[in-house]
């Protein structure tokens, strides 16, 4: 065997072995190993399986897996994390444990049916794993009945939500908009947000009539109900109400199809002033469409688990729609580990195009 053919093959091992690598991450974080070892460092064997209430042969299960995927390393008889599971070490409730747990609750089985999904052209991650036995019949109706699920799903949102968010007010200057509409704002983060860091700011946040009952609680708590205000309406149906100077879409393109995302930039059009801007934030593909691996991570979870009809899309087709629909670029920034941060304008002079 060759050295390229060798490289290859222990590659494909890799590849083979990261269906147990993750097992064992999520196992040890569970039981409290990472927070044991930052505690008790160079804990025997013996020492950990009694502190975590494992019997002899699970101590020695977890401690292989955990060395042989270089989660925790061994000096002596002694364990001790890593550099990667110091970090998680710490916080439970901390943003990556959380992306981990969610991971476990809400991915990893269904994700393990993205072939039938590929094949069918379905959710088959949602439909024959999260609904089996369940009289629920999409993953928000699941999200009510199963607590468990719905706990690790807004503990992911929320965190997820709050990175999202502050990239953008960091990237963006908000400061001479006066009114934005947050189509698909979920709970409020991204309104609060604006209107917190921006005094003068008034936001509308469109969604599902359930979601925007509980942005109006979450926009009462924080003070700001003279100046946000959640509308519970039929996105793909209404038109948006109002007139704005800025639309935001953040993180909300990527569930739907391109014709239903033309769609929603032809009634941003609509409901903009002219110089008003549509601001997208996506998980995009790079325009070649080779990667990067988040985008086809989101690719896989919307095609098997969360719609059945989005994907990742490329800036460049994200630009191709919305100069369809009238708008013409500002610019584009990626400012954070994930999205992209597209700005279009609604011409001064801008034609009627209803």
């Amino acid at each position: 065997m060759t050295d390229v053919s060798a490289g290859a093959m222990e590659d494909l091992r890799s590849l083979v072995y990261t269906s147990f690598r993750f097992p064992f991450l999520q196992a040890a974080m569970r039981l409290g190993l990472f927070t044991l070892l930052k505690e008790r460092p160079a804990s025997t064997r013996e020492e950990i399986a009694d502190a975590l209430g494992l019997a002899d042969r699970a101590g020695h299960v977890l401690l292989l897996g955990c060395c042989a995927f270089e989660l925790v390393r061994k000096d002596g008889d002694g364990y001790h994390n890593t550099a990667t599971t110091e970090l998680i070490a710490d916080d439970p409730d901390g943003f990556m444990p959380v992306i981990i747990r969610y991971t476990q609750e809400m991915l990893y089985r269904p994700m393990g049916r993205l072939y039938e999904s590929l094949v069918h052209n379905e959710n088959a991650g949602l439909q024959r794993e999260l609904l089996a036995g369940s009289s629920a019949t999409t993953l928000y109706e699941l999200l009510a009945e199963d607590k468990n699920l719905e706990t690790a799903f807004t503990a992911m949102m929320e965190h997820h939500g709050r990175a999202v968010v502050q990239d953008l007010i960091d990237a963006v200057d908000f400061s001479s908009y006066r009114q934005v509409l947050d189509v698909g704002g979920g709970t409020g983060t991204n309104a609060i947000s604006f209107a917190q860091r921006w005094p003068h700011l008034r936001a509308t946040i469109l969604d599902l009539p359930n979601v925007a009952k509980l942005a109006t609680d979450r926009i009462a708590e924080a003070g700001l109900s003279e100046r946000v205000q959640a509308v519970g309406t039929d996105i793909m149906q209404d038109e948006f109400p109002g007139t704005h100077d800025c639309i935001v879409f953040s993180r909300f393109l990527e569930i739907w199809s391109p014709e239903r995302v033309r769609g929603l930039f032809e009634k941003a059009y609509r409901a903009l002033e002219p110089g008003g801007h549509l601001l997208i934030v996506a998980c995009a593909q790079n325009d070649d469409e080779t990667g990067p691996a988040h985008a086809a991570w989101m690719s896989a979870y919307v095609h098997a688990v969360a719609s059945p009809e989005g994907r990742s899309y490329t800036t460049a087709e994200f630009e191709k729609w919305y100069t369809e629909a009238g708008f013409e670029t500002v610019d584009r920034q990626y400012p954070g580990l994930f999205d992209v941060i597209i700005r279009a304008r609604k011409p001064a002079a801008a034609p009627d195009r209803a």
